[in-house]
């Protein structure tokens, strides 16, 4: 039989035990607590809903000059002097070709000579019959040789007016011999050296007005209706990026070309600053009469990439759009797909907003 004293020793060792295993539980039970669920966000919102926006329709086209020639010689010879250069600005009436005149000249002065002598004859035939008219009349001459007479006044009249038509194409072919601009504008191209031989149909320099260009747009078939002149056109050209530039429809084409189904129609553009050039590729717009669409705060749209998105506030949580846009005016941006009218779109979303994220109406506005 074991002693008293170690007895008791082993009792109370049991006790300590027991006193350790029962602490234990409400430590477990300390730490699964449940976490604290996240406060709510607080957003502004508003309805989305209908409003007047401007309408448009999106064209390409080509910029042309207003006026745009390849002015050819009127007058055969050899080229003597080309003064103009590819860019130079012209006036009316400059000269850009000069050819070789001495022959013109030399016919010039034959006709002008031709001229004075018929000149001279057609006034003594004058003189004949003012001399010989009181002769007729006292039966001095016969009737045959009064009529004679006035034969060879009308004959040497005829032959005036002739030496006259002579004299003034000797002039124009002296003239002639300077190619002149037929319109103030800018020298595209020069086609011809001093030394060459042109004829009438060559053309010898490409000329084209840039201070007021023609923007040539086609139009698709379907789009014809809403096509009047007065209409403006807005368009932007890859030369010049960040820049807008306006136009306003002056001609309207009169039927839609069978091969492409579509419609030309031509815009006046000012150029006075020489931004534009002929040739020049453009992307427009033109501006069609105004319709109502369903709108949103242009901030409720947040933008990543090509993707764009609203928030809508639906039983206090976030639901998440992916939405289609068009124009905006002011504040106001078109959503054509992706949001319905009436619903609440958060005004301005934060990082924190989340498809099912619980919300906060802080203000409607």
């Amino acid at each position: 039989m074991k002693p008293l004293p170690y007895l008791c020793c082993l009792a109370a060792l049991a006790l300590v035990g027991c006193s350790h295993q029962a602490a234990e539980p409400p430590a477990a039970a300390a730490s699964a607590k449940p976490v604290e669920e996240a406060p709510p966000l607080e957003v502004r919102v508003q309805p989305a809903e209908s409003q007047a926006m401007p309408r448009f329709l999106r064209v390409t086209g080509e910029l042309k000059g207003a006026h745009q020639a390849l002015v050819a010689a009127d007058a055969s010879g050899k080229v003597v002097e080309a003064p103009v250069e590819r860019g130079m600005a012209v006036k009316k009436g400059s000269v850009l070709i000069k050819l070789d005149d001495r022959g013109a000249k030399l016919s010039l002065q034959e006709a002008e000579a031709t001229l004075a002598e018929t000149k001279l004859k057609t006034d003594w035939q004058h003189r004949e019959l003012a001399r010989n008219e009181p002769l007729a009349k006292t039966k001095a001459i016969s009737d045959a040789d009064y009529q004679r007479f006035k034969v060879d006044v009308a004959a040497a009249e005829a032959g005036l007016a002739a030496a006259v038509a002579r004299r003034d194409q000797a002039q124009k072919a002296l003239d002639d011999t300077q190619i002149r601009a037929p319109f103030d504008g800018t020298v595209a191209e020069r086609l011809t050296e001093a030394g060459e031989f042109v004829s009438t149909s060559s053309q010898v320099v490409n000329l084209v007005d840039t201070q007021t260009l023609r923007l040539q747009l086609y139009i698709p078939e379907t789009a014809v209706g809403g096509i009047k002149q007065g209409q403006q056109v807005e368009f932007v050209v890859p030369a010049r990026p960040g820049r807008n530039f306006t136009g306003v429809v002056k001609h309207v084409g009169a039927s839609v070309r069978e091969s492409a189904r579509d419609l030309i129609i031509e815009a006046e553009v000012a150029n006075e600053d020489q931004q534009l050039k002929p040739g020049m590729f453009a992307e427009g717009r033109l501006l069609l009469p105004e319709e109502k669409v369903l709108t949103v705060p242009l901030t409720a749209v947040k933008t990543e990439g090509p993707t764009r998105r609203v928030y809508v506030v639906k039983d206090g949580h976030v639901v998440e759009r992916l939405v289609e846009v068009g124009e905006s005016r002011g504040d106001r941006v078109e959503i054509r797909q992706g949001v319905e009218a009436g619903d609440m779109v958060i005004v301005s979303p934060g990082p924190g907003a989340a498809d099912g994220a619980k919300v906060k109406l802080t203000a409607q506005l």
